[in-house]
């Protein structure tokens, strides 16, 4: 019964060692995180730290920055990749279906068929990838996005 009595005020001095220790971690992001937004923090409570905590894990919620896996960040940044590169095919295609005086006259026109039918395969793309988007369906099979 001794024993058990000097045990439970050790515990309780390590577990409330621990909270302090990651609330200390907290602060130190916190502070570092509202500076860089370039708002002054000067002295923070535990409570305080605990507030603009979740209200900043709310925020990173809501710009949906705070649930964003790997997989989905590859699948944006694939999207996005896509898109652009589709803008300036579109935009070659343009300038060489509508040619202007050209100083070289070896340069063969485009064939305007195949330009439409280009444009409309990266259009039908372009949408698919949005819907996608959109609404992400989870394949069961894997749990990795792949474009192909």
């Amino acid at each position: 019964m001794k024993n058990q009595r000097i045990t439970k005020p050790m515990l309780e001095r390590r577990r409330r060692a621990r909270i302090n220790r990651c609330l200390d971690e907290l602060k130190e992001l916190m502070v570092k995180t509202l500076q860089d937004k370039g708002e002054n923090v000067s002295k923070l409570e535990k409570a305080d730290i605990l507030e603009l905590t979740v209200n900043y894990l709310y925020t990173l919620q809501s710009q949906h920055a705070l649930a964003l896996t790997p997989e989905a960040a590859y699948a944006d940044r694939f999207r996005a990749g896509f898109t652009h590169c589709a803008a300036e095919v579109s935009q070659y295609l343009a300038a060489a279906m509508n040619p202007s005086p050209s100083p070289n006259p070896d340069a063969s026109p485009l064939d305007q068929s195949s330009g439409v039918k280009l444009l409309k395969h990266l259009g039908t793309c372009i949408r698919t990838l949005s819907a996608e988007q959109m609404s992400p369906e989870k394949d069961e099979g894997s749990s990795v996005w792949r474009p192909w």
